[in-house]
């Protein structure tokens, strides 16, 4: 009996280093994105895949202000979908206490790529020194361009350029409203 007893031992032990050791190897498939935002900048949202993500980093900041928005660009179901972070230092003493507010995703209704003539339109300020200041920082899988500013008073109407821009997807959202001006509703 006791012979039997470690031949079944020996069995299953057997058996479970085989079944360990065969077991079906999955081949992985690395993606590889086609987009490339030196060539699709104009219509990225079209070349994009729902494996593709874009973050636009948004450098707000000016003086003692601190203000970082993050935009998140994805699609999903043939969808462009945007989610935008902001993080701003409430101090203004530059001591980082910041206050974060993340607002619902939207759907980016996209028709004429009006989201990407934003930053399209705005290319030459990839070609700046990068010792000036930036406004946006665009990163894709595959490269990342960088905008600059020339002047506080450049950022200045950069910024309120964002503002308005982002109105078109946040329309609501106070923390897009310059201060002293009104959002048109209330």
């Amino acid at each position: 009996m006791e012979k039997v007893t470690k031949l079944i031992f020996s069995l299953i032990i057997l058996t479970s280093v085989l079944l360990t050791n065969c077991k079906s190897k999955k081949k992985t498939e690395h993606y590889i994105s086609e987009l490339n935002l030196n060539e699709h900048l104009s219509d990225f949202t079209n070349v994009m895949s729902e494996k593709d993500t874009i973050k636009i980093i948004a450098e707000l900041y000016m003086e003692w202000w601190i203000r970082v928005d993050t935009l998140t660009v994805t699609k999903k179901n043939n969808q462009t979908q945007l989610q935008a972070i902001i993080k701003e230092d409430t101090t203004f003493e530059m001591k980082y206490q910041w206050r974060t507010n993340k607002l619902k995703p939207v759907i980016i209704e996209n028709t004429n790529n009006e989201f990407e003539q934003h930053f399209a339109q705005k290319i030459e300020r990839t070609k700046s020194d990068p010792k000036s200041g930036r406004i946006y920082k665009i990163l894709s899988p595959n490269d990342t361009l960088i905008f600059y500013t020339k002047g506080l008073g450049d950022k200045g109407g950069e910024v309120r350029e964002y503002y308005k821009f982002m109105r078109n997807y946040y329309p609501n959202e106070k923390d897009f409203v310059p201060i002293g001006e009104k959002i048109d509703n209330e």
